[in-house]
């Protein structure tokens, strides 16, 4: 009977692993809408649950004399009690939309199928308003304030919700030309009760079971503590990285001319409105020097000189080389014999514009999608420079309109009862310091610069980044080094593991200085990294956990510190961590090599959102661990190391799978309270979700090996771990570049 249940209940939790895969697949083909209908949404998908609830419920009860762990019990409980709240809020739940018109009374939302549901009560827009970030166009957040038939008054904002009578409110649009916001409504009184029961049971469930002294995590650990260091003879694998270098061009064009370094430099003390925030003008020429040439420099010439001699002197700058341009369909349009194209390339008197056809196709959706990024990119690239050569690029000039503060470029049209010394400053200032540089006026350039900054200063005193928060944008700046450090982590990851395999194939003792250069490298390179993400974080103003760039940084930064302690006693570590960061580091210079940083989205700004998104960035670095640990000790059996070295792995390898899943639920269900305060529903079946759901399902297998005796074998255990590791980089990676969805900037 125990074998029955147990295949069952298994059997059913594979069942339900390869439905959810295959949903998030036909997701991606078919659509959310037909995917949650006949999939989500479905009856057979609830019983699919309920199977699973029900015959794990007897399995573990079966079991109950064996096991004797309440801690473990209680886990179990825990997730059933959510699967419980789950169902009861697919059953009674009812979600819709609202629509209040400003000063008009409505007492009813729509629901699916567009059917009208009623409310007990009535409900009409008293206010609505948009709050900005100072001094910029950047909403920070969307306010409606409404009022209830009882004259209760709440406001509806973002992360912020209305109650009433069971019913909860949430900010979802907003049409301030007719007059109406649009709000999400949601209904669930029983399901959120009892769901949120289930993650309290489900966190207690977890401290109660990693505390527990006879419990699988403790032991396991005691079993680790207790073992001498094990001398093992193992064959090296060899490894080849091919490191990328700078390809260094030699091009028969001259320099084309720009200030000095040193002038140029004050170019970027000015403020500049990029990217929804105020902020320093060398950042402004780092993002665009970045963004057309692919590198922060362009042939020994600094960003901020790149920035000045497109303004100062276009001409010069229209035949350089300089616009990075990729695809064949580009390239070939271009007449691009290599990587990089100059502005001029573009044209031609005999075909125009080179990319109209291809836009054109582009719009008509004819393109392949990666045709049609790689010509949307090229197309960018022209219009920044064309934006940049008609003066409306830089906007640095604060101007006072209608009672509020716009950043104005000088090629925008001013608004109307300027005082005329006033237009006459934004019209023709950068035509002057063209002039001055002309002329090798330097000591005027820099008197025209520094109006400017008083200017700046003058008009806008009140809503400008401190100069403490300025400055450390500079250094910021100034410190990009990730791709550099990258590959030197990577390198020094490999030595470091072909060195430590050596000492092991010739029976010796790990050398301590070896150990300590590794210690010093994890250690200075986490405090390296921790420096640029604060200040990054203070510079933002926020955490810095809203894109994959910053994840990704952040996970760089966890698994050096989680190597550190466990090098000392696992000198493996050393190197996994050295690796494991090296390669976090250079994922996150996939999408750009240096991300700008902007102003928060609304919707995340909350503190929910960084625990969620740190718990999971710290699981999946000890899934990344986990991944070379099985290498390492697959490595070793196939070259006859000792099968004690072996379960020593094993051990290891079970000690960080507690953690590493533990911190995986908890993130994703901390996650969903952030989603439930901020969307209105705790659970959406986002890929994203559905795959972390799945990562967490599949590691969680590996903590049954009394129901599964597979797992008792340290080369399955490893071989399952090092596959498993695979919906990780899924849950990460497919779904950002091949499934999509709400959660795929992250």
């Amino acid at each position: 009977m125990k074998k029955r249940l147990t295949n069952i209940s298994f059997g059913l939790l594979s069942l339900t692993i390869i439905v959810l895969a295959a949903a998030s697949f036909m997701d991606k083909r078919y659509g959310t809408q037909l995917t949650h209908k006949y999939i989500y949404g479905s009856w057979a998908f609830l019983a699919l649950w309920m199977m699973l609830a029900i015959s794990s419920m007897f399995a573990i009860l079966r079991y109950w004399h064996a096991v004797m762990r309440h801690s473990l019990i209680f886990l179990h409980v825990s997730f059933a009690v959510i699967l419980l709240g789950a169902g009861m809020t697919f059953l009674t739940g009812k979600q819709g939309d609202i629509y209040l018109h400003n000063g008009q009374p409505a007492n009813s939302f729509i629901i699916k199928d567009g059917k009208q549901q009623r409310l007990p009560f009535n409900m009409k827009l008293c206010k609505f308003n948009i709050e900005y970030y100072a001094g910029t166009d950047s909403p920070m957040d969307f306010v409606s304030h409404v009022v209830f038939s009882d004259g209760d008054e709440q406001q509806v904002s973002m992360n912020n919700i209305a109650k009433k009578q069971h019913y909860r409110f949430y900010q979802s649009g907003y049409d301030t030309e007719s007059g109406w916001v649009h709000l999400s409504v949601s209904y669930d009184p029983l399901g959120i009760t009892v769901t949120y029961c289930g993650y309290v049971m489900l966190l207690l469930s977890i401290i109660a079971f990693l505390a527990d002294p006879r419990g699988g995590f403790r032991r396991t650990i005691r079993q680790v503590m207790k073992k001498e260091s094990v001398k093992a003879k193992v064959v090296v694998l060899a490894l080849l990285l091919l490191v990328p270098m700078k390809m260094l061009s030699s091009s028969n064009i001259p320099l084309p001319k720009t200030l000095p370094a040193a002038l140029a430099e004050r170019f970027g003390d000015l403020y500049v409105y990029h990217c929804g925030r105020i902020c320093p003008m060398q950042t402004m020429a780092r993002d665009l020097t970045i963004k057309l040439y692919g590198s922060d420099s362009y042939r020994g010439y600094t960003a901020e000189q790149v920035l000045v001699g497109w303004l100062l002197y276009p001409t010069d700058w229209v035949e350089q080389p300089m616009i990075k341009v990729s695809g064949g369909c580009v390239k070939k349009a271009l007449n691009a014999n290599g990587r990089y194209v100059s502005w001029m390339d573009y044209t031609s008197d005999t075909q125009g514009f080179k990319l109209s056809s291809l836009i054109e196709q582009m719009n008509k959706g004819s393109l392949s999608n990666n045709e049609a990024r790689d010509v949307a990119a090229a197309y960018e690239k022209y219009n920044i420079i064309a934006s940049l050569m008609s003066g409306q690029a830089v906007r640095m000039f604060p101007v006072k309109e209608a009672g509020s503060l716009r950043w104005m470029a000088q090629g925008d049209q001013l608004p109307e009862g300027l005082g005329q010394d006033e237009w006459l400053f934004i019209k023709r200032s950068t035509d002057y310091v063209m002039e001055l540089a002309l002329a090798q006026d330097n000591a005027g350039v820099e008197k025209v610069l520094q109006k400017i900054r008083e200017y700046q200063q003058k008009k806008a005193g009140t809503v400008l980044p401190s100069d403490n928060r300025f400055k450390a944008e500079k250094i910021y700046n100034s410190l990009q080094f990730s791709f550099p450090m990258a590959i030197l982590l990577i390198v020094a990851g490999i030595l470091f593991y072909i060195m430590t395999a050596r000492n092991l194939l010739r029976n010796k003792p790990q050398q301590r200085s070896l150990m300590r250069c590794g210690a010093l490298l994890l250690a200075l390179s986490a405090c390296f990294l921790l420096v640029v993400i604060a200040l990054r974080g203070y510079v933002g103003g926020h955490m810095p956990l809203s894109n994959g760039f910053e994840t990704m940084q952040f996970m760089a930064l966890c698994m050096l510190v989680i190597a550190l302690p466990l090098g000392k006693r696992i000198p493996f570590f050393l190197p996994f961590g050295l690796m494991a960061a090296g390669l976090a580091l250079m994922v996150s210079m996939l999408g750009e090599r240096n991300p700008q940083i902007t102003t928060l989205m609304p919707v995340l700004a909350s503190p929910l959102l960084s625990i969620h998104v740190i718990l999971v960035m710290l699981s999946y670095s000890l899934f990344a661990f986990l991944f070379f640990n099985g290498v390492t000790a697959l490595i070793m059996n196939r070259m006859g190391s000792s099968t004690s070295i072996l379960h020593r792995l094993t051990d290891i390898s079970r000690i960080m799978l507690y953690p590493a899943v533990f911190l995986l639920a908890v993130g994703i269900f901390t996650g969903a309270v952030w989603a439930n305060v901020s969307w209105g529903r705790y659970w959406g079946w986002d890929p994203k979700e559905t795959w972390a759901l799945i990562t967490m399902l599949v590691y969680s297998l590996t903590f049954h090996e009394q129901s599964l005796p597979a797992f008792r074998r340290p080369i399955f255990l490893h071989v399952y771990i090092v596959l498993a590791f695979l919906t990780v980089l899924m849950t990460y990676f497919g779904v950002n570049y091949v499934l999509g969805g709400m959660h795929s900037y992250a």
